[in-house]
């Protein structure tokens, strides 16, 4: 029920996020508002978001959702 309240006041990517602190927080922003690709009470940032990862790493995780979601847009 968050997730579904986050996305009306999520814009949706219209381009790829970029290596920069604000887009890091707008990628943050969209990736919990959208749905874990497996289970169903999470969102993508709790798939994307762990202590392993380097914050490169999740937005190249975030952009690939990104790729395949502009990919169906059109």
């Amino acid at each position: 029920m968050i997730r579904i309240i986050r996305s009306w006041f999520t814009k949706n990517p219209t381009r790829e996020y970029r290596w920069c602190p604000k887009d890091f927080e707008s990628a943050k922003k969209w990736a919990k508002s959208q749905p874990h690709p497996h289970q169903i009470n999470l969102s993508l940032w709790d798939y994307v978001s762990s202590d392993r990862l380097e914050s490169e790493e999740k937005l190249s995780i975030i952009n690939q959702f990104v790729r395949e979601k502009l990919k169906n847009d059109k």
